[in-house]
């Protein structure tokens, strides 16, 4: 159960740094998903319900994928060319990265560095370490929505829970619970989903927008990436791989690929599942999904600091090709596999 009053100092802290600011940013890293997005958009309704004058943007260092542009208020996200043909100030009294670290918000990280306190909200348990000036690290929360949801309900934001604040929040669980599949889904996640549909917003629109609505191209890709899955260690470790020449052939995009590693996580039998993605200037992007004892968030940390996320999901972002990230990869899993207990999860 989250415990909101563990961040009685932080929130004080806050409080005086809110209280003479004028400008703030709000940001997460790279491409956005369901919770990242929900929870910028969230804050930024707290933010203004507790200080209506106040001027908050939010920039991101990628667009928002199209299957998010439903959700209320996300006219108000930025990316740095469209923030720059605003001209507006890039100087903020108060910088707020959530639902991962610095170490991959892009071309943002320079304007966040730069703003005069910073504030770290997430529910990650493994992460990038940085000095920020405020942190509100909470793993026992299911998503950084959660989390948000919770800090919302303080003395200091104060925050009314309409439906469109309830839809931003929702978002954010379904997408990290997998629609309350994952293991993450407590009671308490549950009373809140409960607690937010009683708003009366369109759940079901939500639901399918944010999470299970795909282009054409995006079946075709799916299709194609799952006929190229192999596996190793006898069967426990399952993986595929995606390059640029695959997105392009189909007529792709990066979002395109979102949801690919579920379908192989869902295969019986394996431990761990693995998407290799191929990035631009000769990096590589993995996902892992685990169902056994490997906390695939330590493994995904061990390989680089650019590696992090929960026990059972998580990525890494390797600065190799897709050809030698492969192999890399897979050697360091099947060694892990092979000791009597790999990364055993903590409880």
């Amino acid at each position: 159960m989250v415990d909101i009053r563990k961040f009685t100092n932080e929130l004080d802290q806050l409080d005086k740094a809110l209280a003479a600011a004028k400008r703030i940013l709000i940001t997460a890293p790279g491409a956005a998903d369901g919770d990242s997005i929900g929870s910028q958009l969230a804050l930024r309704r707290m933010l203004l319900a507790k200080l209506p004058k106040l001027e908050v943007r939010i920039l991101n260092d990628e667009p928002l994928p199209e299957r998010y542009l439903f959700l209320p208020d996300v006219e108000h996200v930025d990316t740095p060319e469209t923030y720059a043909n605003k001209k507006l100030d890039s100087k903020f009294d108060v910088a707020f990265i959530v639902d991962g670290g610095i170490d991959r918000a892009g071309r943002v990280r320079e304007i966040f560095e730069k703003s005069g306190t910073t504030v770290f909200i997430d529910h990650h348990a493994v992460s990038c370490d940085f000095a920020y000036g405020i942190r509100f690290v909470e793993p026992i929360a299911s998503s950084t929505t959660e989390l948000m949801y919770h800090l919302s309900q303080t003395a200091l934001f104060k925050t009314p829970v309409d439906r469109d604040f309830s839809q931003q929040i929702y978002l954010g669980l379904i997408f990290d619970t997998g629609f309350f599949r994952h293991s993450n889904t407590t009671p308490e996640v549950m009373e809140l989903a409960a607690k937010l549909l009683r708003t009366g917003f369109d759940f079901t629109r939500v639901g399918e927008r944010g999470m299970l609505e795909r282009t054409f191209a995006s079946l075709r890709l799916l299709s194609d990436t799952l006929s190229r899955a192999d596996r190793r260690a006898d069967g426990k470790i399952i993986f595929s791989t995606l390059s640029q020449a695959n997105l392009n052939t189909f007529g792709a995009t990066d979002d395109d690929r979102e949801g690919i590693i579920d379908h192989l996580f869902l295969t019986h039998g394996i431990t761990v599942a693995l998407l290799f993605f191929e990035l631009p200037a000769g990096r590589t992007k993995v996902s892992f999904r685990s169902q056994g004892d490997v906390d695939v968030a330590k493994f995904a940390r061990s390989l680089t600091e650019r590696g992090g996320g929960h026990q059972k999901a998580a990525g890494a972002n390797l600065g190799m090709t897709l050809e030698a990230a492969v192999p890399f990869v897979l050697e360091k899993l099947e060694t892990l596999l092979a000791q009597k207990v790999p990364y055993a999860r903590s409880v």
